[in-house]
């Protein structure tokens, strides 16, 4: 199926329109029982949720994403040849402890606020 509606400035072209029909048909099926999907037009770009029957009115009033060539957020999977070319990250051991910057940053505030205290106690004593 060509995406290449996706980039047709025109969208009330018959391409744009049944392209909308192709990518509403498209998550009905890898999602049948749904009644909302991700709405990509320009202005929401797939973050906000929208009936089924809006999406077409969204994307005629605002535009598909450009770059939304694969419907992720709709059911389509990623293709094997790109993902094998992903770098896994699941073996990445950070440099700093988390833990330990947690603990610097408790300290600090801890250090801080109780030097503050001795020193208004002191003055209080003067």
């Amino acid at each position: 199926m060509s995406r290449r509606w996706i980039q047709n400035p025109n969208r009330c072209a018959d391409e744009y329109l049944h392209g909308i029909k192709d990518l509403i048909d498209f998550a009905r099926t890898h999602n049948p029982s749904a009644t909302k999907i991700w709405r990509p037009c320009r202005s929401c770009n797939n973050t906000l949720w929208e009936t089924i029957e809006n999406i077409r009115f969204h994307l005629v009033r605002n535009g598909m994403i450009e770059t939304y060539s694969t419907w992720n957020h709709h059911g389509e999977q990623l293709d094997n040849a790109s993902s094998s070319r992903a770098t896994r990250v699941d073996n990445v051991k950070p440099i700093v402890d988390p833990n330990e910057q947690v603990m610097d940053i408790i300290n600090g505030v801890f250090l801080f606020a109780s030097t503050n205290i001795n020193q208004e106690g002191e003055d209080d004593m003067t």
